[in-house]
């Protein structure tokens, strides 16, 4: 299956992932900028996947946005050997091994995202180093490991070894080993102030579906934990 567009520029794939037994997905999700591409999130992706990326542009540019998706990221480093990599700092991978590889800054991104990609880093929460992105033209929210989303059938149940890790119950919803990783609450809410501040109408999330409806306010309303002084 190939890559699904959201928008103008932006294209997402849905990849089965599972963690120990627990059917987390992977989502990986492309943006074009003029002829360039950014590949926003490692998954297990096959050759036909490469050539499908391959086929909307250039791949100019490989993006991390927590520190705990190190899972395929050499696998996605070998098949765009001269893409620049951006990394959450102290991401588990040695950059040697990584290489072309950028820290993942605000303000030193690349020049040609002005005035289309935006990128916050979620303050307070070092262990994690979670980087949300926004693109401008399709008002796209895009979460690695901040909020999960799994698609689970009404009345579902999480299942026990997700429930009993994560604490989670329902979603969407953020995990508690992320809730439990805050050091600095005052950050934390600054950083989720200012996503929140985007015209943001959907949200990618790492694992899990996509948020199209009032996906704004589910966010907030999943997010009102980081919100609290």
């Amino acid at each position: 299956m190939s890559f699904t567009p959201l928008g103008e520029s932006i294209w997402v794939k849905h990849f089965d992932f599972k963690l120990l037994g627990a059917p987390l997905g992977k989502t990986t999700t492309v943006i074009r900028l003029g002829r360039d591409l950014l590949i926003h999130s490692a998954a297990p992706m096959t050759p036909p996947d490469v050539d499908a990326i391959k086929a909307l542009g250039n791949p100019r540019w490989l993006m991390e946005g927590s520190r705990m998706h190190d899972t395929f990221a050499s696998s996605l480093r070998g098949a765009f050997p001269e893409a620049t990599y951006l990394l959450p700092p102290r991401f588990p991978l040695a950059a040697e091994i990584m290489a072309p590889v950028e820290k993942l800054r605000r303000k030193s991104l690349p020049g040609v995202w002005a005035g289309e990609i935006e990128v916050e880093r979620i303050g307070g929460v070092p262990a994690v180093e979670e980087h949300a992105v926004w693109h401008r033209v399709s008002k796209t929210l895009i979460l690695s490991d901040f909020v999960f989303n799994l698609g689970l059938p009404p009345g579902g149940r999480v299942p026990f070894f997700l429930r009993w890790v994560s604490g989670i119950k329902a979603f969407p919803a953020t995990s508690r080993l992320v809730k439990l990783a805050v050091k600095d609450r005052g950050q934390l809410k600054k950083s989720v102030e200012r996503i929140l501040r985007w015209d943001i109408e959907q949200v990618v999330v790492g694992h899990g579906e996509i948020m199209t409806v009032n996906a704004k306010g589910l966010l907030k309303q999943t997010l009102n934990w980081a919100l609290e002084d």
